[in-house]
């Protein structure tokens, strides 16, 4: 809801604070007064396009400033949020536009983009008038306000997201064809490579067993000399070691029997004769161990060989190369499921398709019901407005087709083209007289005429839209008498849902405001000064009379405009 706004150097205002209560707010005040430039400073905070002529002509800059009370609209604090800005009750938007054309804008006293305020001022209010901010009139609302007024927002979701499900599989059976071609070129060359290291028979320790068994064959001859030679001096030479220890034996012996000290030493011999016999043994057996074997040798070399070529092909070790193995079976595996992934995938989507024909389908024939009871609504709203013999129509037709399959937007299916709303574009058609063709809103010429539709179509809309503001401008055009009062009446009505700023001249639409604001403009000392006061019973009693009677206000004007002030809310509308 609109709280405040407050306007500086902007046309002939130098500067003015507007308070804006809930409910119906009526702007009145003599022709040429500035009524439109209030509009036209709200249309600056909701980020329509500036003109450096606004300008005050003694100022270098304009500023409009509007505070918005956001309890009722926490979406609207979701928005922000998401944008960086702080999420509050209350948004302060600042926009001042210099005569060089720039524009700074500033959202809670942190600066914006204008398109960012272009995007969040259409979710603030609309109006309507002789004016481009005007929600209804860009068609793709049509298709939202006739889904919210016939409860079919949860259909249309089922549709967005079976629209969803088909376009993610389709992508991804796009990708996997893609990747078909490469995918057999990588499968020729993991099988080659599975089989290259599945025949290797590979084995974790077997390279550092084969080298040392290399070394054995290599150095044959020399281990045979070591085992021989050693065997000799230890135990098989008259004077080997063993024969010299048993003659220091026997004398170590004879010592002993002499000194008991010479125990320890002679024990020591028995000792070390026992281990030298043992080592003496061992060289022998390994003698018989040791043997020249070429055809073995030439074994070894190959397996070594092998095995040094895998580990320089493939640049990893024996165990790298076994996990490897492993990774490329599984690899293989997967590969040879493509096929059959792509024919799981097809009959997925089939399916999915044929889901979101049929429910698509289900949500284009309740539009086309929801679409007729919707058109009667309206055109019994327009006939009560002074709109007598004004045809109302929801325009529900398929959306064209793309045999090409190049649109960016929606998905063919068959005859059928299918986006995340459906299968339908809807639009608002207007018929102003009988025997002529329905045309889109937007061809409709007059300001005032183009109010009341808008009126007409927001009473019969009214739950169906989360605008918390509402600007009714020329409204009153053309009308008088018992239509201005239904218009009034329908206002007020109006207001229940949305906060209405309504401009008017006549006195049949003023009286139902529940905050009547008069704008009215002073010279002082050669300087036009541009006021806006909020007119309370007497005051507010003499300004219906001068609207009721022009400049002269009678006794007679003023008990006309007190009754039309007590009797302002009637119990129903007509």
């Amino acid at each position: 809801m609109l709280r405040e706004l407050s306007i500086e150097n902007l046309a002939i205002i130098e500067e003015a604070r507007i308070v804006f209560g809930k409910g119906l707010n009526v702007l009145t005040g003599e022709t040429g007064a500035g009524k439109s430039l209030l509009v036209a400073a709200l249309e600056l905070v909701l980020g329509e396009r500036a003109k450096a002529e606004w300008i005050r002509a003694d100022a270098e800059e304009a500023r409009v400033e509007a505070v918005i009370d956001l309890e009722d609209t926490p979406e609207l604090s979701e928005i922000l949020a998401d944008a960086g800005h702080a999420a509050t009750d209350i948004l302060v938007i600042r926009r001042t536009v210099t005569r060089s054309g720039k524009n700074r804008v500033y959202i809670n006293d942190r600066a914006a983009t204008l398109s960012f305020l272009e995007k969040l001022g259409q979710r603030l209010a609309d109006i309507h008038g002789q004016h481009e901010h005007q929600s209804l009139l860009r068609v793709k609302r049509h298709r939202e306000l006739l889904d919210r007024f016939g409860e079919l927002v949860p259909s249309q979701r089922r549709v967005a997201d079976l629209t969803r499900s088909v376009r993610d599989l389709r992508q991804q059976l796009a990708r996997l064809e893609t990747q078909q071609e490469q995918m057999v070129s990588e499968r020729d060359l993991a099988l080659f490579q599975h089989e290259e290291i599945s025949r290797a028979n590979l084995e974790i320790g077997e390279e550092e067993d084969l080298e040392r068994e290399r070394g054995r064959y290599l150095h044959a001859e020399q281990l045979l000399d070591v085992c021989g030679e050693g065997e000799r001096r230890l135990y098989s030479d008259p004077d080997s070691v063993v024969d010299t220890l048993s003659g220091i034996q026997k004398r170590v012996e004879e010592a002993r029997q002499i000194d008991g000290a010479f125990s320890k030493p002679a024990e020591l011999l028995e000792t070390a004769q026992h281990y030298v016999e043992e080592a003496a043994r061992h060289l022998q057996q390994q003698a018989s161990t040791v043997q020249g074997d070429p055809d073995r040798l030439e074994q070894i070399e190959e397996r070594l060989g092998l095995l040094h070529q895998l580990k320089r092909k493939y640049h990893r070790s024996v165990e790298e190369m076994l996990a490897l193995g492993q990774e490329l079976a599984g690899r293989i595996e997967r590969m040879d499921s493509f096929e059959e992934d792509c024919r799981e995938l097809l009959a997925k989507i089939d399916r999915e398709e044929s889901k979101l024909v049929e429910t698509a389908r289900a949500l284009s024939e309740a539009r086309k019901k929801v679409a007729a009871k919707l058109d009667k609504a309206i055109e019994k709203e327009l006939q009560a407005v002074g709109m007598k013999g004004t045809g109302f129509r929801v325009d529900v037709r398929p959306v064209p087709s793309d045999p090409s399959g190049k649109a960016s937007e929606g998905i063919q299916l068959g005859e059928h083209r299918i986006d995340a709303s459906g299968m339908d574009q809807i639009e608002f058609l207007i018929r102003p007289n009988p025997g002529q063709p329905f045309r889109p809103l937007q061809r409709i010429a007059s300001g005032g005429e183009l109010s009341r539709i808008m009126l007409a179509i927001r009473n019969v809309l009214r739950r169906s839209d989360g605008l918390p503001t509402l600007v009714f401008d020329e409204v009153d055009a053309g009308i008088g008498g018992a239509e201005a009062e239904s218009v009034g009446a329908r206002l007020k009505r109006l207001s229940e849902d949305f906060q209405i700023l309504c401009i008017t001249h006549l006195p049949q639409i003023a009286v139902f405001g529940d905050t009547h604001l008069k704008v009215s403009k002073q010279v002082e000392d050669g300087r036009t000064r541009f006021l806006v006061d909020t007119v309370e019973r007497a005051e507010r009693e003499r300004e219906i009379a001068r609207m009721l009677g022009g400049f002269k206000i009678t006794k007679k004007t003023l008990a006309h405009a007190r009754e039309m002030l007590q009797e302002k809310a009637p119990t129903e509308i007509r």
